[in-house]
């Protein structure tokens, strides 16, 4: 694989790159009174859930994971004052919404595809939590302003997002960079 300058290898990780959970699915927890938040995504293997605590770190955030419904996991960042600002961006009240400023970086769609993303038999999926909702357009477009123009799968294999094209897989796997430890089967073939 060739180095991007532009990949997430080459970017310095950042709280923001945390839009990418989002789109994957996750969901904030605000403390009132007390001045912070906490991230939680749910993720299907063990290597996902192991991969993201390592990318949490690189954040300088502490995380834990727990048994979810249906084999899931959680994987949860601790309660922090350093992710407040994100969470306000997201939440109104107790409900998610989508940030006016959202601009998926490389290393936002390398976590979305370690929580949810996928190597099919026609390409690349990275699912979304709800169909044809605001977030699900808002995932199209972010991958499109990255120059990976998508295929809305609706319910087959997602909800979510196919990219399909020999070039635009190319150009994923240059973004996202080298597949975790264990994720090499659910990462872009290159």
């Amino acid at each position: 694989m060739q180095f991007s300058l532009f990949g997430a290898e080459a970017a310095d990780p950042l709280i923001a790159d945390l839009d990418g959970l989002l789109l994957a699915g996750g969901d904030w927890v605000r403390t009132e009174g007390h001045g912070r938040a906490r991230l939680s995504v749910l993720v299907a293997d063990e290597w996902r859930a192991r991969a993201l605590r390592e990318e949490l770190a690189e954040r300088h955030l502490g995380s834990d994971t727990a048994d979810a419904p249906n084999g899931l996991i959680a994987v949860r960042t601790e309660l922090s004052p350093s992710l407040v600002e994100q969470a306000s961006r997201w939440t109104r009240g107790a409900s998610l919404r989508l940030p006016a400023d959202l601009a998926l970086s490389a290393s936002g769609l390398r976590l979305w595809a370690i929580a949810s993303g996928k190597r099919d038999d026609l390409g690349y999926l990275l699912t979304v939590p709800e169909l044809h909702g605001e977030l699900h357009r808002a995932a199209g477009a972010q991958l499109a302003r990255l120059n990976l123009t998508a295929v809305d799968i609706g319910l087959r294999g997602g909800p979510g997002w196919r990219i399909t094209s020999a070039k635009r897989l190319r150009r994923l796997a240059e973004l996202i960079g080298e597949p975790p430890a264990g994720g090499e089967q659910d990462w872009p073939a290159t």
